[in-house]
C-alpha cells in the first residue's frame, strides 16, 4: 500500500525512548506488527487506521499527543511524490474529524496536521488551545528487500529537538535576531514591522533602523518577546561575559556522538540552561570558531554538525599556523609602521627588509603589486593582507606610498622606469655577445665597397650628453657654384648581422628610450657608445647620402653610397649656434650646411611644410635615489641655427633615401602625411607665435605608412620620407639599413614588404610607448623642480586655450610646461601673464596655479 522505496516513520517515532530507535513495521492485508504505542489497525486497502494505546498514552510523558489534544487514531492514507505523500485524519473531541496533508522533505522530515501554509520545516496543527507542530525524521532510508517491510530507524531527542527549534524559528514583531548586511557587518536588532512583502525592519539599540531580507539572518535568538532595543547592550554583554571558546571542546565531546545540533542544545550541555542569553552566547562561539563544529545549514535556527576527530585535528594544526602568520604579519606591519614615521634620509637600511626571509618575502609581494609583476595568489594575498592591516586601500599606488616610506624605493621612484629596466636588462647571452664582437670582430662584408671620404672634414653634432653619434655632416661647394651635402650616418649593420641576437633585441625594444635619470638603449651600451658610434678622430664605418642641391633648395642629385670616414669635429648645439653667429673663417664648410638648411627650408616651405616649432622642456637628474637630487632644468628651443641646421639635414637625407628606395623598388619604412586644410580652420584669428603654434600642431593629420612606394608628408613638405639617420636607437631606422645595404652588396634585401611593414608597426607602437614614458617623466621632475625652487617666485605664462569655467591653458615658459589655471581677469589668446605656484605634489601630478 506504500510506494516501493519510500519510509515513512510513525509519529511516535519521535520520543525519547531508547527502545524506539528502530522497529520493523510488517504491512499486510490482514494486519500489522506496531510498536507498543499503537494497539491495532483497520481500514481498506486506500486507507489505514492507527488507534492509539491508552495506556501507554498515561503512562508516558507523550509531550506530542498531550499537546495536541489528538484522539485515539489518526489515518495515513497512500503516499506517492517526493513532497506530497499523504493525508491524514484525526478524530478530535471538539472540532470533530480533521485532516490534512502529510509532507515528506528532501532532508527526510515528515510533517503531519491541519495546515494553513506549507512551510518549509513543517506544518502548522491546530488544537484547542494553540497551534504546534509535529515532526518525524527518517533516519534510514533504502528500499525494501521484502515485500512490504519498511525499515525505519527514529530521530534521537536531540535531533527531534533541533527539528521542533527550526520549525519554531519564525520572524515576528518584537523578535531579536542578528542579520548580516551587505558589507559584511553582522548587526543584533530587534524586529519592528514588516517592510513590503518580504523584508522587515529591525531596529539596533542606537534607534537606527535597518531593512533586511529573511536571507540575511544569521540567528534569531530563541524564547524572546518584545525585546526592548535599549537592552541589546546589557544582553550583549552578557553573551560576552558567557564566551569561552575552550567550552566547544566540552561541547563536542558531549555531543560528538549526534548528527545535528542547535545553540539551545549546546546551552543546555555548557551552562545546564537554555535562556536566550546562553544561546546567543553559544551562538557567537560556533560562529567565530568552527573547528569542533561545522555549520550544516544557515538561517533563522542555523544547524551544526559534529566534526570527526581527524578533521578536528587538521583545524587545529592550521589554525595554529594561522596564529604564527598572523604574529609575524604583526612583527612585519609594527617595522613598516616605524619606519614610515622617520624622515628622509633615515629610513632603516636595507638589509632590514632583506635579512629576515618572512620580512623579504612581504616586501618583494609589495615590490611586484606595485610593479603591477605577473603574481602567484600567495604573493597577491600577501601584499594586501600587509594593506589591511594598516587600513590602506588594495591598490598599487598606495602600496608604492609605502614602499617609499620604508625606504626600500627611493623618494622619486620612477616605476616605470624600473618596469622597464626588469624587463629589459640585457641577459648574459647579449653580453656574451657583445663581448665576442668586442673580442673578435668579424670582417666587415662590404669593406670592398666602401667609399673612402676620410678626407672630407666631418662634425657630429647632438646634446652634450649624448653617448651614441649616430650622424655626420659634411658639405662642399662645387664648380658650378651649387651645395653638395653627406650625411653620413653610423653603420650598426657592420656588426649586428641580420637575425643577430642582438638585432632580435632591438626588434623586441623599439628604441632607446631617453629619460631625465637614466637611458635604456636599443643596443647594448658597450656597442651603441662604442663601435657603432661616428667617434671623433677614429675611421668609422658609416652609410653616406650625398645630395647636390638646386639653388632653390631641392634636390639635383642624390647617391647611397658604403663609405669610410673620420669625424673631425664632435660638436653641441650650443657650440654649433656660437659658430654660426661669430662666422669664424676656419670653419667655411659649416657655413655652407648653414646655408644649405636655409635653402631647404625655403623651398619645403614652398612646398607647404609647417613650421610650428615649440620649447621643450629639457631635465637632467643626478643622484635620483638621493632623497635630494640634483634636477638640472633648462629650456630647449627647436628655433635655434643649430637645431635647425640638423633638422633640415636629416630631413634632407630621409628624402633622398625615399627617392632610392623607389627608383630600386625597395621595401622600406616609408612614412607620410595627410594634407590639412589649415585655411578651412582660420589660423589667422590666432595669434603667432607659441599660440599659433600649438593650435597648428592640434591640427595636423595623421602619419601613414606604407613598405612598396613613397608617400608625400605634408607637414614636412617633401614627396616622400623615410626615417634612415638613427639606427643605433630606432629600429625602423634599422630596417631601412638592412635592406639597403642588401641592395648595395646586390643581394636579395632581407625582409619582405610584409615584413616591413609588421615589424615598422611594432616599432611605431614601442616609440610611442617611450615617447608617452619620456613626457612622463620629464614633467614628474619638473614638478618636482618647480616644488623645490618656486616658492615665493613669479612665472610668466602665454594663454594657449580658453577651456571651461575661466580656466586657460596655457604655457609656462621657464619651465616649457603646458598646465592650467583659474584666470582673475579676462585675458586673450597669446597674451602673457603671470602666475605663482600655489600647490604642487610631482607624486599625485598635482600643479595648481595662482593668475596674479
Amino acid at each position: 500500500m506504500f510506494s516501493r522505496g519510500l519510509v515513512l516513520n510513525p509519529p511516535c517515532c519521535c520520543s525519547a525512548t531508547s527502545e524506539l530507535t528502530q522497529l520493523v513495521v510488517m504491512f499486510s492485508s490482514r494486519g500489522v506488527a506496531l510498536c507498543r504505542r499503537w494497539k491495532g489497525i483497520a481500514g481498506d486497502s486506500g486507507r489505514i487506521l492507527l488507534q492509539q494505546r491508552n495506556d501507554y498514552v498515561s503512562s508516558t510523558s507523550s509531550a506530542t499527543t498531550s499537546r495536541s489534544s489528538l484522539d485515539n487514531s489518526i489515518g495515513f492514507s497512500r503516499f506517492n511524490g517526493s513532497r506530497r505523500i499523504g493525508s491524514c485524519s484525526v478524530a478530535h473531541s471538539s472540532t470533530g474529524i480533521q485532516s490534512s496533508a502529510l509532507y515528506q522533505f528532501p532532508n527526510g522530515q515528515v510533517s503531519y496536521g491541519w495546515k494553513r501554509r506549507h512551510r518549509k520545516y513543517g506544518s502548522r496543527l491546530l488544537s484547542g488551545e494553540k497551534s504546534c507542530h509535529e515532526l518525524a525524521t527518517v533516519q534510514e532510508i533504502r528500499r525494501p528487500r521484502i515485500r512490504n517491510q519498511i525499515v525505519l530507524k527514529a530521530a534521537s531527542h536531540s535531533q527531534a529537538s533541533v527539528l521542533t527549534s527550526q520549525a519554531e524559528a519564525v520572524i515576528r514583531e518584537g523578535a531579536l535576531l542578528e542579520f548580516e548586511r551587505e558589507s559584511g557587518k553582522v548587526i543584533l536588532a530587534v524586529v519592528r514591522k514588516p517592510d513590503g512583502k518580504k523584508n522587515w525592519i529591525a531596529v539596533d539599540q542606537g534607534g537606527n533602523s535597518y531593512s533586511f531580507r529573511p536571507q540575511q539572518v544569521t540567528y534569531l535568538v530563541p524564547g524572546i518577546e518584545d525585546f526592548d532595543p535599549n537592552d541589546i547592550v546589557s544582553f550583549v554583554r552578557s553573551a560576552d561575559d558567557l564566551e569561552d571558546l575552550d567550552l566547544l571542546e566540552v561541547a563536542w565531546e558531549e555531543m560528538s556522538s549526534e548528527k545535528l545540533v542547535v545553540a539551545e542544545n549546546l546551552a543546555r550541555v555548557l551552562y545546564s540552561d537554555s535562556s536566550p542569553v546562553e544561546c546567543y552566547a553559544v551562538h557567537r562561539m560556533l560562529s567565530n570558531n568552527q573547528i569542533y563544529f561545522r555549520c550544516k545549514q544557515q538561517g533563522l535556527n542555523p544547524t551544526y554538525e559534529p566534526r570527526p576527530p581527524s578533521q578536528i585535528y587538521e583545524l587545529q594544526q592550521k589554525k595554529m599556523a594561522e596564529e604564527i602568520a598572523q604574529k609575524q604579519l604583526c612583527s612585519y606591519v609594527e617595522a613598516v609602521k616605524l619606519a614610515l614615521q622617520r624622515p628622509q634620509g633615515k629610513k632603516p637600511a636595507e638589509g632590514v627588509w632583506r635579512g629576515d626571509e618572512l620580512f623579504h618575502m612581504r616586501t618583494e609581494a609589495l615590490k611586484a603589486y606595485v610593479f603591477k609583476s605577473p603574481l602567484d595568489p600567495p604573493s597577491k594575498k600577501s601584499a594586501e593582507e600587509v594593506l589591511e592591516a594598516m587600513n590602506l586601500s588594495k591598490n598599487s599606488a598606495v602600496a608604492l606610498n609605502v614602499l617609499v616610506g620604508m625606504g626600500v624605493l627611493p623618494l622619486h621612484v620612477n616605476v616605470d622606469l624600473l618596469k622597464l629596466k626588469n624587463q629589459w636588462e640585457f641577459t648574459k647571452d647579449h653580453l656574451a655577445a657583445v663581448q665576442r664582437i668586442l673580442d673578435h670582430p668579424h670582417d666587415d662584408p662590404d669593406m670592398g665597397n666602401r667609399t673612402d671620404l676620410r678626407t672630407l672634414k666631418v662634425y657630429t653634432i647632438d646634446s652634450e650628453d649624448t653617448d651614441e653619434i649616430d650622424d655626420g655632416l659634411s658639405a662642399e661647394k662645387l664648380p658650378d657654384g651649387r651645395i653638395k651635402v653627406w650625411v653620413h650616418v653610423a653603420d650598426p649593420t657592420r656588426w649586428i648581422p641580420f637575425d643577430h641576437v642582438l638585432s632580435r633585441e632591438a626588434e623586441s625594444r623599439g628604441t632607446s628610450i631617453y629619460m631625465p635619470e637614466e637611458t635604456i638603449p636599443m643596443f647594448p651600451i658597450e656597442l651603441a657608445a662604442g663601435v657603432m658610434s661616428l667617434k671623433q678622430g677614429l675611421d668609422c664605418g658609416a652609410v653616406s647620402v650625398s645630395v647636390v642641391l638646386h639653388e632653390d633648395g631641392s634636390i639635383a642629385e642624390y647617391a647611397v653610397m658604403n663609405s669610410i670616414v673620420r669625424p673631425t669635429y664632435r660638436m653641441s648645439y650650443d657650440n654649433v649656434t656660437e659658430l654660426l653667429l661669430f662666422e669664424v673663417p676656419e670653419e667655411p664648410e659649416l657655413y655652407l650646411l648653414a646655408e644649405a638648411a636655409t635653402l631647404r627650408a625655403k623651398w619645403r616651405a614652398s612646398q607647404g611644410a609647417v613650421i610650428a616649432n615649440v620649447p621643450e622642456t629639457d631635465v637632467k637628474v643626478k643622484n635620483p635615489d638621493s632623497p635630494e637630487p640634483v634636477i638640472e632644468l633648462c629650456v630647449k628651443d627647436q628655433s635655434t641655427p643649430a637645431m635647425q641646421l640638423v633638422a633640415e639635414m636629416m630631413i634632407m637625407c630621409g628624402e633622398a633615401v625615399a627617392l632610392f628606395g623607389e627608383k630600386n623598388r625597395l621595401s622600406l619604412p616609408y612614412r607620410g602625411q595627410v594634407q590639412t586644410s589649415f585655411a578651412s580652420k582660420d589660423l589667422s584669428k590666432v595669434p603667432e607665435g607659441l599660440c599659433r603654434a600649438f593650435a597648428t600642431r592640434r591640427l595636423l593629420g595623421s602619419v601613414d605608412m606604407s613598405s612598396t612606394r613613397k608617400l608625400a608628408h605634408a607637414s614636412l613638405g617633401l614627396p616622400g620620407y623615410v626615417q634612415f639617420t638613427s639606427p643605433i636607437r630606432r629600429f625602423g631606422d634599422l630596417i631601412a639599413h638592412y635592406q639597403i645595404k642588401a641592395h648595395l652588396r646586390g643581394e636579395e634585401p632581407p625582409y619582405t614588404s610584409g615584413s616591413v611593414e609588421a615589424k615598422t608597426a611594432v616599432a611605431n607602437v614601442r616609440l610611442k610607448d617611450a615617447r608617452r614614458l619620456q613626457n612622463s617623466s620629464v614633467r614628474y621632475w619638473a614638478l618636482a623642480y618647480l616644488q623645490k625652487y618656486s616658492k615665493g617666485k613669479i612665472y610668466t605664462a602665454i594663454v594657449l586655450q580658453p577651456l571651461k569655467d575661466r580656466q586657460a591653458s596655457i604655457f609656462l615658459v621657464e619651465v616649457a610646461l603646458k598646465c592650467s589655471v583659474l584666470l582673475t581677469t579676462s585675458v586673450s589668446l597669446g597674451s602673457e601673464i603671470f602666475v605663482v605656484v600655489h600647490e604642487v605634489d610631482a607624486r599625485k601630478d598635482v600643479l595648481i596655479l595662482k593668475h596674479v
